[in-house]
């Protein structure tokens, strides 16, 4: 369709949502369930942003289980109400978004989570999901390859020059990659600006917002023709 504008997909956690203090919280509970001794958040959020993960970081402080039953401890806290609650959207997003759509640009968030309702319910309380055209919830096991393929599956007709990707980890970088989009990782998630270039894969920016212009004025997305 060539006077079709452009679609955005975008990974929820670190891109739209500031979800730092529900990972701390769910690790300080981690840490008081198995006995160990918790890291300054400082120092925790140095080590995760190299994609430590917060299993081996309770099991290197000396608990006594398996890493796996800590993972799988991890998995049931992460998507709980109470903790889901300590969420909120960075700002400007909202306004970036709103922005975006009133360029015409399709808007789908695609993430990783095993709650659909819960994330839905929550997109809905923080006043995201009415901007969407789309929330598309995928199994965390699925990882990138399964964000590509839920994404390609709603794209239909948009050929990858209209497509962008924005994420902030590694598996947005392999989800953007499979479906051939403009690929944007943003610095301010879950990883650091240092490992996501280590990735070589798209461009990393600060933010969200930072996009703002860049892809409401982009030719290739939005499909301006280009003067000669």
């Amino acid at each position: 369709m060539s006077d079709t504008k452009g679609i955005v997909f975008l990974d929820l956690d670190g891109p739209i949502l500031e979800c730092r203090d529900r990972h701390y919280a769910c690790y300080l509970e981690l840490c008081r369930r198995f006995g160990v001794r918790a890291r300054k958040r400082e120092s925790y959020w140095q080590l995760r942003r190299r994609r430590t993960s917060a299993a081996e970081l309770v099991r290197d402080a000396g608990a006594s289980v398996e890493e796996n039953a800590i993972r799988s401890a991890w998995i049931d806290l992460i998507e709980e109400p109470r903790f889901l609650r300590l969420d909120f959207v960075h700002p400007l997003v909202i306004e970036t978004l709103a922005a975006w759509k009133m360029h015409g640009l399709r808007l789908l968030v695609v993430t990783l989570r095993r709650n659909e309702a819960a994330a839905r319910a929550q997109l809905r309380r923080l006043r995201v999901l009415e901007l969407l055209d789309a929330a598309i919830v995928c199994d965390p096991h699925l990882g990138g390859a399964g964000k590509a393929a839920a994404a390609k599956a709603w794209a239909g007709e948009y050929g990858a020059s209209r497509r962008v990707w924005i994420g902030d980890t590694e598996a947005d970088a392999t989800a953007g990659t499979i479906l051939g989009a403009e690929l944007y990782l943003v610095s301010c998630g879950i990883r650091s600006a240092a490992y996501l270039r280590s990735l070589a894969a798209g461009r990393v920016v600060r933010d969200l917002p930072s996009l703002r212009r860049r892809i409401a004025s982009s030719p290739r997305i939005v499909g301006i023709p280009r003067h000669r």
